[in-house]
């Protein structure tokens, strides 16, 4: 599993830090119980596939939910207490202009 780490000595994976200084590696934790790692295992390596990977490349990278949670702010500030209706109003008005642009207005 330690093929997706980072390598070298920088690295987060301690795995990854004892190879490259050549010191082999004893881990001492826990971890997760076999049949935990029955189940997670198959969906992480489905998370891990290289195709799916690939689309995050080339900075194409920007969270839609963030860029929602963005429009959301924006109508309706954090700093600020609003009532629930405000919110709501806020909210779908914040949908439209995600999902269709100004043009929705």
């Amino acid at each position: 599993m330690h093929g997706q780490c980072p390598m070298g000595i920088e690295s987060w994976c301690r795995y990854q830090r004892a190879v490259s200084n050549g010191i082999k590696y004893q881990d001492e934790t826990q971890g997760l119980p076999k049949n935990i790692m029955k189940i997670v295992k198959p969906v992480y390596m489905q998370l891990y596939d290289r195709e799916l990977l690939k689309r995050f490349l080339d900075g194409k990278t920007q969270n839609a939910n963030e860029a929602f949670n963005g429009l959301i702010w924006r109508y309706i500030p954090k700093e600020t207490f609003d009532e629930l209706n405000i919110l709501k109003l806020g909210i779908n008005m914040a949908a439209i202009q995600f999902n269709k642009g100004f043009n929705g207005f």
